[in-house]
């Protein structure tokens, strides 16, 4: 299977899950800057799944799970068979992971996410695009003087002036906002 019929299978099937009805997903989320994006987020729970199809290399999950690290309360590596022996080595222990059965489309828990708690304020404000980063310093009161600032300036006076909880419900709001509406790409 390739990525996009994988993600679209793993939507409908975390859809199904009675907990997860009424949750939004949103695919490839940017992070820092675009260097890095998530295969799809489960926006309430924080829950970042990334995809590696058969087609893809593991070289780089590290760079992707530190990333990740720093910004999502969950992550869960969902892979191909063939992928199982050498991630499982690699992944860090929080990590929850999946595995695909390509022939009848169903998933297998290989390990539950567990929740992170190594999340930096400033990766966490580089979701943030730049009306919602504006509308964070605008919230706080605190947006005087940044409007013709660049984003990177904006997101860092986010990541040094509030609270990492604060920046985390914030992000929340914003990829909610996001999912709802029909005209931004995600």
């Amino acid at each position: 299977m390739k990525e996009l019929q994988i993600k679209q299978a793993l939507t409908g099937h975390l859809a199904k899950q009675a907990a997860v009805h009424g949750q939004s997903f949103l695919e490839e989320v940017r992070l820092h800057g675009g260097e890095v994006r998530a295969d799809l987020v489960l926006v309430e729970e924080m829950h970042c799944y990334e995809i590696k199809s058969e087609a893809d290399s593991l070289v780089r999950l590290i760079n992707q799970g530190s990333r990740y690290g720093w910004v999502f309360d969950r992550v869960t590596l969902v892979m191909a068979p063939c992928h199982v022996s050498k991630a499982m080595d690699l992944l860090p222990p929080w990590w929850g992971a999946m595995v695909l059965d390509a022939q009848t489309g169903t998933f297998k828990d290989l390990r539950e996410a567990g929740l992170n708690v190594r999340q930096q304020a400033a990766s966490l404000a580089s979701v943030l695009n730049k009306q919602e980063a504006l509308g964070v310093l605008e919230q706080a009161g605190q947006v005087k003087g940044w409007r013709s600032k660049s984003l990177y300036l904006i997101q860092q006076q986010i990541a040094q002036s509030l609270t990492l909880d604060e920046i985390k419900q914030h992000i929340r709001t914003a990829l909610l906002a996001r999912a709802s509406s029909p005209y931004v790409v995600h």
